[in-house]
């Protein structure tokens, strides 16, 4: 199976999916991670935002090393992702690059972060129309429209999952990814949020597996898109 997350920044993909991509990986399937921006804007640091970019990228990469994952990385300006003819073909083009049979994204309309909402809203468009012949981009049309699940929205408030996946004993390789991405964990990011995001993933995970009452340690929670098509009639079966 091929499996793709579609984030706007390297980290949110740590913080919402990661646990249930190394579970993918270590069940043998392939897994794809798709990054809108550049991050470009991320540090209080650096002096540039072509530093912040490679910095950004080079974390990206590291991380998805550790669990073999294919990094697509678009490179749009960070907190500037617009809806154009341009996104759209690279959103279409890197659903067709994974040609996954589930895609995972961020929510549309419930996050205060406008890259977020962008993503999501770009991969929901992304997922049906990669599968028109006549729209060209530099791969080829998929064949068929897959599931997808929407991740949590930042600070994980104000969200309804329908599925979880455990992710107890992947826990501390998640952390490991999160900690590739050693540009977001410094002071100036705890200042801005007044929050350890370290702390965060941790909380949440205990939240989320708090809710599925099966006693887990830590789980991971997803919320189905259910707008026509859905794309496969049992889709939770495609969860790790």
């Amino acid at each position: 199976m091929r499996v793709l997350y579609v984030g706007a920044h390297s980290d949110d993909f740590e913080m919402m999916a990661a646990g249930t991509f190394i579970k993918y990986a270590n069940q043998g399937h392939d897994v794809f991670v798709a990054i809108a921006t550049n991050g470009n804007i991320g540090s209080h640091v650096h002096e540039t935002k072509e530093e912040v970019a490679k910095i950004r990228y080079e974390e990206a990469k590291a991380s998805c090393d550790i669990i073999g994952a294919k990094l697509i990385w678009m490179g749009y300006d960070d907190e500037y992702l617009i809806d154009s003819r341009e996104t759209r073909d690279s959103f279409i083009d890197a659903v067709r690059e994974a040609d996954p049979d589930v895609i995972f994204t961020q929510p549309r309309g419930s996050d205060f972060i406008p890259d977020h909402e962008m993503t999501g809203f770009l991969t929901y468009h992304a997922r049906v129309v990669a599968t028109v012949p006549l729209i060209k981009t530099a791969h080829a049309a998929k064949q068929t429209i897959v599931p997808m699940f929407y991740t949590p929205p930042s600070g994980f408030k104000d969200f309804q999952p329908n599925y979880y996946v455990d992710i107890s004993d992947v826990f501390d390789k998640k952390m490991e990814m999160w900690k590739c991405h050693k540009s977001q964990q410094s002071e100036w990011l705890a200042e801005t949020y007044n929050t350890s995001f370290t702390d965060a993933l941790t909380t949440a995970g205990k939240f989320f597996a708090d809710q599925t009452g099966a006693g887990v340690r830590y789980a991971e929670a997803f919320l189905l898109c259910n707008t026509y098509p859905i794309g496969a009639p049992e889709p939770h079966k495609l969860l790790p």
